[in-house]
């Protein structure tokens, strides 16, 4: 069949491998072709009804109206607060790919809390200045409980991973349903509840109007004095200025942070509001929890497997609700 003949396109802004590229050709019957979206004529763009876009920016008026029969648009990133919101019109539906990276931020986490967890940079410090002591104070996973807020792909994958180190799996989701490898799940009511209970919170959930600001001073009150908290979703879940002081009113409270509340704009350095590197307590990563070399494909493997199950007739997920957004 000619691309001239067939009904509809699902247009990419990525170079696809070919064996990806065939799936979604054979699939929906052979009715749709998978085309470069920089590569369309007007013609073209007439007839693509599925978006699969690694460039958030690019989402635009501009973008919709040469694309006005377009009905669904599959994003590459598993958080979507940075989509505009309001130039998407009402029909298109919005996927996030939710749960394609978990595995390797996963690791990602186990990384900082092991950092912190057994004292590594001090315990370096120590040997390299010939005090070969052996102090007892290291974190012993097993038995401890890991607090996770959020329980979609990364959160699952972070409890995957406790469960290998015997760990306490709680987590926190909006319904407070049952998930694999959770030992309990609370609703969204009983955030409180777990973070007085975690030995280590981490934070795996999108922010969008109702989980911006979810951790502030009061809350981090609620946390363990020993507590080890990570942050791999958005950084405005935390409340800036609250963590900054608590890590300085509270030495022995660690944070691990991947994601941050401002990125630098082009010839920009990177800043933050507070002095956060002058405190012991204190670990940054730049946004790259998901870092490997595998995670291109990962992303698209996942991101095209929704897209290929809407084209063979079956529900998409991780549909957002846009009234989430501003």
């Amino acid at each position: 069949m000619s691309v001239a003949e067939r009904k509809k396109i699902v247009a990419t802004d990525m170079d696809v491998p070919d064996d990806l590229a065939k799936k979604v050709d054979g699939a929906g019957r052979g009715r749709y072709a998978l085309m470069q979206l920089d590569r369309l004529n007007d013609h073209e763009k007439e007839e693509v009804e599925v978006l699969v876009l690694q460039s958030s920016p690019r989402v635009t008026t501009g973008l919709f109206e040469a694309l006005p029969n377009l009905k669904v648009l599959q994003s590459m990133s598993a958080g979507v607060d940075f989509i505009d919101f309001s130039a998407v019109p009402a029909h298109v539906v919005v996927c996030s790919n939710g749960g394609a990276f978990g595995e390797p931020i996963a690791e990602h986490v186990f990384a900082m809390i092991l950092y912190f967890g057994r004292n590594l940079v001090r315990n370096h410090g120590l040997v390299r200045g010939g005090t070969l002591d052996h102090p007892a104070d290291g974190m012993f996973l097993r038995g401890k409980t890991i607090g996770i807020i959020g329980t979609g792909g990364i959160g699952q994958s972070v409890a995957r991973a406790a469960k290998g180190f015997n760990m306490r799996t709680m987590g926190i989701n909006t319904s407070g349903r049952p998930v694999e490898n959770f030992d309990a799940v609370w609703g969204m009511d009983h955030l409180d509840d777990l973070l007085k209970q975690s030995d280590v919170v981490v934070i795996a959930l999108p922010l969008n109007l109702k989980t911006r600001h979810l951790i502030t001073a009061q809350r981090l009150g609620l946390m363990k004095e020993d507590c080890i908290l990570v942050n791999v979703a958005r950084g405005g879940i935390i409340a800036q200025d609250a963590l900054y002081a608590h890590l300085k009113a509270h030495p022995r409270f660690r944070a691990g942070i991947d994601v941050w509340w401002r990125y630098p704009q082009k010839g920009e350095s990177f800043s933050l509001d507070f002095p956060f590197f002058d405190l012991p307590n204190f670990l940054a990563s730049p946004h790259n929890a998901d870092a490997v070399p595998e995670a291109l494909g990962l992303g698209q493997e996942h991101a095209f497997e929704n897209v290929i199950r809407y084209l063979d007739g079956e529900p998409l997920g991780r549909v957002i609700d846009k009234t989430d957004y501003p």
